[in-house]
This record gives C-alpha cells, structure tokens and sequence, in this order.
C-alpha cells in the first residue's frame, strides 16, 4: 500500500493542478488592449457616462425578455458583421446572460482592435440578482 506523506503529496500535487486549471483570469491581453472583468455595479455607473458603448450579445430573443437599460444587441453570432457600428476608440462594455459569451465577443473585438473593453462578469443573470434595472 502507498504511505500516508506520498498519499498526502499526491493529493497536494492534484489539487494544486485543479487549482491552477481552473482559475479565471482577472483579464487577458494581446497587444495594446486587454480585456478587464468588471462586475455588474461597476457597469451600471459606467454606462451612464455619454462617450461609453454598452453592448449585449445574447439572442434578440433573450434581449427581448429583459435586457439592461442602454445595451445595444448585437448577438455574439453576429458579432463580426456589427463590428463597423462600435466605435474601436470608445470604452465598449460587454453583456450576456452568465459572462461567457460576452467574454468570446470581448475577445473578438480584442482581435478586430477595439482598445477598452468590459466583460461584465456574472451578465444579465447577476444584473437582475443585483437588482439593477432592466427593459423589455
């Protein structure tokens, strides 16, 4: 049978894999932008500023049975061809339900050269839990 320090080492080494594997980062970055995640409060006084973009990615189905006030849709499979109405020189904050397709439409205008840009961590989920306010 094994002894109880390599049981303990062994169980040391596999956690610290999962500890690493599974870690979110704070933000990615290529080139001269980086995505930076932002929680919802942090959106919602943003987007009150004027020169801000505020953009949600999910379905028009999804936007439609309640979105954040001000978030433009622009479906994240649709991304791509609405990419010439943002402006790549504005602050763009990004929306989805949970975060993570936000976070695939952040990245995509990562690469297209938008400068700053939001995930809003936790989407329209943790919007609603917050009890920020929403439109249909």
């Amino acid at each position: 049978m094994f002894k109880p320090k390599f049981l303990m080492f062994a169980a040391f080494c596999i956690l610290s894999l999962f500890a690493f594997s599974c870690e979110s980062s704070i933000s990615s970055q290529t080139g001269d932008s980086e995505i930076k995640q932002v929680t919802v409060q942090e959106t919602g006084e943003a987007v009150k500023k004027e020169n801000v973009q505020f953009i949600d990615v999910r379905t028009p189905e999804e936007y439609a049975g309640g979105h954040a006030p001000k978030a433009a849709n622009h479906p994240l499979d649709k991304i791509e061809t609405e990419l010439a109405k943002l402006d790549k020189n504005k602050p763009v904050y990004v929306i989805c339900q949970t975060g993570r397709r936000s976070q695939k439409a952040a990245e995509t205008l990562q690469k297209a050269g938008f400068r700053e840009i939001y995930n809003v961590k936790g989407g329209t989920s943790e919007w609603i839990s917050a009890g920020l306010p929403t439109e249909k």
